[in-house]
């Protein structure tokens, strides 16, 4: 993304979106506490809003001032974003309910397939105003990111026979912990505990990290249960807006 002043332009997501995304500052520096911008940031989205954009914003639920400011600039809330963390277990015990093993380039079909299917939470699927299909599509290509070379250090799958049944994505904090950037399992295969053992796969198997950090959606009660069953403590919150225009 490239940074403008409060504003990052959002290259990938413009891609798929066909217009300009920016994704805005909720700092300090751009809303104070009174939830008033400053005069040059005020004028800068007051041009975006002119045009033919799509801008989003993630707010910590502590900051009633920034709440106020995107809900009176015309953003609309979509999604609470739940941050959850727990340290590493080393040695954990896989269940063996389906096959682990890292990715091959083969297996890029199969789990873009997976990606496409497997999402109904996200912040894209929660906002009705985006074309038939986005929120699909994010996905699908999220992981394709990953066979590019452009997103994610390394993915873990579950197979069951000859079928992918699910997929973790994972980055490398530079913090020491190790991030799950997204996680799916297959309609047909869940409530069996493959979630669970991937991550407990990648604990084991992804070395030198002291933690693991997730990040998910306050409706996705699924996800909720098995991270804070497998250890994971909320560390943060955050609204999400969107502000869609032409």
């Amino acid at each position: 993304m490239e940074k403008q002043d409060d504003f990052v332009y959002d290259a990938w997501l413009a891609g798929l979106l066909g217009r300009d995304v920016y994704r805005i500052s909720a700092d300090d520096k751009f809303i104070n506490k009174a939830g008033r911008s400053s005069s040059p940031a005020g004028r800068r989205l007051k041009e975006l809003q002119a045009s033919k954009v799509f801008m989003y914003a993630k707010v910590p639920v502590a900051n009633p001032g920034a709440v106020g400011f995107f809900e009176g600039h015309g953003f609309r809330l979509v999604d609470t974003n739940i941050s959850l963390e727990k340290p590493v277990a080393k040695g954990s015990k896989v269940e063996g309910c389906a096959s682990l093993r890292l990715v091959v380039p083969a297996d890029r079909g199969p789990v873009a397939a997976l990606a496409g299917r497997s999402f109904t939470y996200s912040r894209f699927h929660q906002d009705g105003s985006f074309p038939a299909g986005f929120a699909e599509k994010t996905r699908t290509e999220w992981v394709n990111g990953y066979f590019n070379g452009s997103r994610g250090d390394a993915m873990v799958v579950a197979v069951d026979g000859d079928e992918i049944i699910g997929f973790l994505l994972l980055i490398y904090g530079q913090d020491g912990r190790l991030i799950i950037d997204l996680i799916a399992v297959a309609e047909s295969h869940r409530r069996r505990g493959v979630a669970g053992d991937m991550i407990r796969y990648a604990e084991t198997e992804c070395r030198g990290f002291t933690g693991i950090r997730v990040g998910t959606q306050l409706a996705n009660l699924p996800s909720l249960r098995l991270y804070e069953g497998m250890g994971f403590k909320i560390t943060a919150a955050q609204y999400t807006f969107h502000y869609h225009h032409g």
